[in-house]
């Protein structure tokens, strides 16, 4: 028993590829215009908005995006968004729900979308998601309020933006800290966002074993006991992935030779690599201590 598991190192990986898709919203309906993946059963944003002033309707065709590529100019989404620093309890958000096949997981990847905000407007976006039960951010971004419209990218960042298998993920997209003085008036919109472009990514949550005999450490991983919060490469890979060891994807790369991926966000413990080597798969376990 000893050797067979020296043989397998007990070494385990996604048994199933992963699927990115970019799903586009262009205001006109809380369902996205495109983006298609077997994987996930539905996305759509929420049909209201949330700790909204008043009954602001959602979908408007007032003060149409413009001034950036790639904006629609036609319908966006609107809110009155309170003037108050950011509070998960009652500032205002809009909410966006991706719910997977059963059997296969969510990975938050990335957010991007225009912004226009009043006087009374948002000064600060902030992204939160179920995953954690909205207790930690995972990305933010500083916005104009002088009613005109501006592009915003958010890459997701944190330890948690991998959903549990078959369970659904909410993001809320919240607006706070309003710099200008007085309150929207109910059922108004003193802030509004359209071309939305939300990348996820979805997996199977089956764990394969993988044979390392045929892994060769040196040239893939430098360092199987990681220090400094860096895993070091010693050739050039491609692709490069790093899961828990529950077989979520916790970091994506790709490095040169001697190149490195800064892990400090993770904790102690032990993670698989993977990679493609000579257009070769690749893995390696890893511990961080």
């Amino acid at each position: 028993m000893k050797k067979l598991y020296s043989l397998f190192a007990a070494v385990m990986m996604s048994a199933v590829a992963f699927a990115q898709t970019t799903y586009l919203w262009d205001g006109s309906s809380v369902n996205p215009i495109s983006g298609t993946n077997a994987n996930i059963s539905s996305v759509a944003f929420g049909a209201a908005q949330g700790n909204n002033n008043g009954t602001t309707t959602l979908i408007t065709t007032s003060s149409v995006s413009s001034g950036y590529t790639g904006a629609s100019g036609s319908s966006n989404f609107g809110a009155a968004a309170y003037k108050e620093a950011l509070s998960t309890a009652t500032s205002t958000y809009f909410s966006v729900t991706v719910t997977p096949v059963a059997g296969n997981k969510v990975t938050l990847n990335s957010l991007s979308f225009g912004s226009r905000g009043t006087s009374t407007g948002p000064g600060k976006i902030t992204v939160y998601s179920s995953i954690d039960n909205y207790a930690t951010a995972i990305g933010t971004v500083n916005v104009n309020n002088n009613s005109t419209w501006t592009l915003n990218n958010i890459t997701f960042a944190g330890v948690n933006l991998v959903g549990a298998e078959s369970a659904p993920v909410t993001l809320r997209i919240y607006g706070s800290d309003s710099p200008g003085t007085g309150t929207p008036s109910a059922g108004t919109a003193n802030w509004r966002i359209d071309d939305i472009s939300l990348i996820v990514t979805s997996s199977t949550a089956s764990l394969a074993v993988i044979d390392t005999k045929n892994v060769k450490s040196g040239n893939f991983v430098k360092n199987s006991f990681v220090k400094n919060n860096e895993i070091v490469f010693g050739s050039d890979v491609k692709d490069v992935k790093v899961f828990n060891m529950f077989g979520q994807l916790v970091k994506e790369a790709s490095v040169q030779q001697n190149g490195t991926v800064n892990v400090a966000e993770l904790a102690k413990g032990n993670y698989i690599v993977t990679g493609t080597v000579n257009n070769k798969p690749v893995s390696q376990k890893v511990l961080k201590d």
